[in-house]
């Protein structure tokens, strides 16, 4: 008699049981911070979703996600291409924040149902997948969940990433836990990544090369669809208007301090002060008050509004009219980069043709930066003593003011069509599974 055959035990497993176990330890142990992070919207995050999901049922559904509002205004125009080829499916979009959550709303109203997504625990990402029985899944950029994309994979449920990015400094992290990266990266059927270097890095952490295609950065996709609006809307204003969208804490108070000095040459100036998270607005307050400064909160203006009314500082405590705001401005300091977070965003102003002043920690936008850099149409910024000589110089030159923002939209429309590419294997996956 033989003897029996012991069955294998798959590594695979093991590490995967380990995440399992490491998901559930550290969830109660900072449930408290956690709970305060995602209390919005529990019930969805546990997998219990509302009535508008039950509606939709037994459509043909693309599941689309994105973290933030970042990553949800990228996503709009690969929505709207991927609806384009794949005319027969509807979309459910998730997002992690609240203020994601009211951007998808704006950008994508056509969307079947928006939703949090849920948290990365095996039975309530299972829930929600045998809920919503998508067709595609698309994560934007690297947001990547391995219970949920193992779970999505498991059902046969082919999974794109788009817009892919991988800094120097995640790289750097997600080198430490290779083992379990490339086990995640391999339930994964398509990275659509937005550089040469994007792609290098997701293939040493496992990517198979095969699945790897670079066609840019959907973000210069985006603004260019913005100057008709602006062109019809009531955001007209001969004011001079500078714009510091997405500061960070440690950035306003030389924004602040530059604009005291810009006022002793142009008293009319009006400076929009934009914090990248809503939640710092009452921060930013208590910083105007400390300097005995008046303001206004953007909500408190009226709707529709005239540019023409606004007063000399005004703090946006709205979501999803930043744009609007560049579209006015005639100086634009994009935040995030005078401290060292990674910059944000530089494409959105450029598209609508203002060139751009940002500080030197642009890790996050490292190719975009350069590119604007060496064309001119971007400035870099080191401390409060540059941002103020710049702004001072190019008040006094209005013509370098135009030729950069003219270069602005010149790099942006060569760099345009990601969204078309992304759409298109998008179409591709649908088609084959």
């Amino acid at each position: 008699m033989e003897k029996p055959v012991k069955a294998k035990t798959k590594k695979f497993d093991f590490f995967w049981a380990c995440y399992q176990i490491l998901m559930v330890f550290f969830f109660f142990i900072f449930w408290p911070f956690f709970i305060q992070k995602i209390r919005k919207g529990l019930k969805q995050r546990l997998g219990f979703l509302n009535e508008s999901i039950n509606r939709v049922r037994g459509e043909n559904l693309i599941w689309a996600h994105a973290a933030s509002v970042g990553e949800v205004v990228a996503m709009g125009n690969l929505i709207r291409a991927v609806k384009k080829e794949c005319p027969d499916y509807n979309f459910v979009i998730s997002t992690l924040t609240s203020s994601g959550r009211a951007m998808a709303r704006k950008l994508i109203p056509h969307a079947r149902a928006f939703i949090y997504f849920p948290l990365d625990f095996s039975y309530v990402v299972e829930r929600v997948l045998d809920t919503i029985k998508p067709k595609l899944f698309i994560i934007t950029e690297t947001e990547l969940w391995p219970n949920f994309i193992r779970a999505a994979k498991k059902r046969a449920i082919p999974i794109v990433v788009t817009n892919g990015r991988i800094s120097a400094k995640s790289f750097r992290k997600y080198k430490i836990v290779k083992f379990l990266m490339k086990r995640v990266l391999e339930n994964i059927d398509q990275f659509i990544m937005q550089s040469g270097a994007d792609a290098a890095r997701i293939i040493a952490l496992g990517a198979n090369p095969s699945t790897v295609t670079v066609t840019g950065n959907l973000k210069f996709d985006m603004g260019m669809d913005a100057l008709p609006r602006l062109a019809n809307s009531n955001l007209q204003s001969d004011k001079l208007i500078f714009v510091a969208g997405s500061t960070h804490r440690g950035e306003e108070e030389t924004i602040i301090d530059v604009y005291g000095e810009i006022r002793k040459s142009y008293p009319g100036v009006v400076l929009i002060l934009a914090p990248r998270h809503m939640q710092r607005v009452g921060e930013v307050e208590k910083l105007l008050i400390s300097r005995n400064l008046e303001f206004t909160r953007r909500s408190e203006l009226s709707t529709p509004f005239r540019g023409n009314s606004l007063n000399q500082i005004v703090i946006l405590d709205t979501i999803g009219e930043l744009t609007h705001f560049y579209g006015l401005a005639r100086i634009i300091f994009v935040g995030g980069s005078l401290v060292p977070v990674g910059g944000h965003n530089i494409l959105e102003p450029a598209s609508l043709g203002k060139g751009v002043l940002f500080g030197p920690y642009m890790d996050n936008f490292k190719e975009i930066a350069q590119a604007f850099i060496s064309r001119g149409a971007g400035r870099v910024v080191s401390n409060k003593e540059d941002l103020l000589n710049s702004i001072l110089q190019l008040l006094s030159n209005p013509e370098e003011l135009k030729r950069m923002g003219r270069t602005a939209v010149e790099i942006v429309k060569v760099h345009k069509g990601a969204a078309e590419k992304s759409a298109i294997l998008a179409k591709n996956l649908l088609i084959h599974n």
